[in-house]
């Protein structure tokens, strides 16, 4: 059994991306089962083996029909859907000391107040303050009027199980890659801690996918290429990555003047999207003494950024089909967040360990995952 099994892995699709998915899990668990009284070797390995068990049975799943595939999906979607909304009821906000929800609740809040809402902090600390851009906090709005920015936990899970099936014309392997993402415990972290992050991901996840269905590029359609650039550069900086590995390719391959144009629009559109907040107070100029890029900026080294924007330019000149490029940008993503916080780390707060570094945020490597499920999931290597 033990050497059937190994021969199995021997020939698995997509090794590093199933290396990748248990790593950021498995940090995940070492860093909450370590503030309890939990063996946390033993929760590691459990879980460990508890997706060996899954690795065994993806084949099985592979072969379902799409009659059966639709409804175990179809049921996957309830019960998750059903499993957030049960831990927004029972859980308060404010007594957990993770403040991306409040980042963006306590933004709009002070929105509508008429109040500048990059000077509101956050409910953790007085020198926490929101880091999300504008976009993201727009489209949050909805979810902020009926009470709870949670709520867009269970939207973008939707938009993501719609998107995977839209694409790939499969609840096959839809179904394996919802299941893949509520076996997480990352991403029941974001459900936890109503945490934006990876919601924002899915979104840029999604739009890439679309991208790629339409034949959508720099090529052959730039203006509204760059419109969506600029639109998804609006919502976080951690957007622009897997735009860019994705795009960078049929930028080059357009002309000078396109280029340049390339860029203004992108610029415009984040320019118009921060322009009420850059001349919000033109007597104080608040905008440049308290603005989202200080918190988004504020750590890291010049030299892993110059380093790691040749690799991404490499890899995104050197894809051949979607598969590779998911599997590139999910490697790239969890390399580029993993050596930056190790950076931070060392640099600011090295007399302390990593988890109890609260600026070491391993949830920025859970951006990984959106694509290195569908690398899992999908089978076709001609994708």
């Amino acid at each position: 059994m033990l050497k059937r099994a190994l021969k199995y892995i021997e020939g698995i699709n997509s090794k590093e991306q199933w290396l990748l998915y248990l790593a950021v899990n498995c940090l995940f668990i070492y860093k909450y089962l370590s503030r309890t009284s939990i063996n946390v070797l033993a929760g590691i390995c459990s879980y460990a083996v508890f997706i060996f068990l899954t690795i065994l049975i993806i084949p099985r799943l592979q072969k379902l029909n799409q009659f059966l595939s639709k409804y175990l999906s179809a049921s996957l979607v309830f019960l998750t859907i059903t499993a957030i909304c049960f831990f927004l009821y029972k859980i308060e906000p404010l007594n957990i000391n993770v403040d991306r929800w409040s980042a963006t609740t306590y933004f709009l809040d002070g929105l509508f107040s008429g109040v500048y809402p990059y000077g509101i902090h956050t409910h953790v600390c007085e020198t926490n303050y929101p880091s999300p851009f504008p976009l993201w906090q727009y489209i949050n709005i909805p979810f902020w009027l009926v009470g709870d920015v949670g709520i867009g936990l269970i939207i973008f899970f939707i938009i993501f199980a719609v998107g995977c099936y839209w694409f790939t014309n499969s609840f096959t392997q839809t179904f394996i890659m919802l299941l893949l993402l509520t076996l997480s415990p990352s991403y029941w972290w974001e459900v936890l801690v109503r945490s934006d992050g990876l919601s924002n991901t899915i979104l840029v996840f999604i739009s890439i996918l679309m991208m790629e269905k339409k034949k959508i590029s720099f090529q052959n359609h730039w203006v509204l290429t760059a419109i969506i650039c600029g639109l998804l550069a609006s919502t976080r900086l951690s957007a622009i990555i897997p735009l860019a590995i994705y795009l960078c390719g049929s930028f080059f391959k357009i002309s000078f003047k396109q280029q340049l144009s390339v860029i203004v629009i992108i610029l415009s559109i984040v320019f118009i999207f921060f322009s009420p907040y850059i001349f919000w107070n033109t007597d104080t100029w608040i905008f440049f003494s308290r603005n989202p890029f200080m918190s988004q900026t504020s750590t890291g080294n010049i030299w892993i950024l110059l380093v790691m924007v040749t690799i991404a330019i490499v890899l995104s000149l050197t894809f051949k089909i979607f598969k590779q490029y998911t599997r590139r940008t999910a490697c790239f993503i969890f390399i580029f967040f993993g050596i930056s916080l190790i950076y931070n780390h060392l640099t600011y707060n090295a007399d302390i360990s990593f988890m109890e570094d609260a600026d070491f945020d391993i949830s920025y490597l859970s951006l990984s995952l959106p694509y290195c499920l569908f690398s899992i999931a999908n089978t076709k290597e001609n994708v």
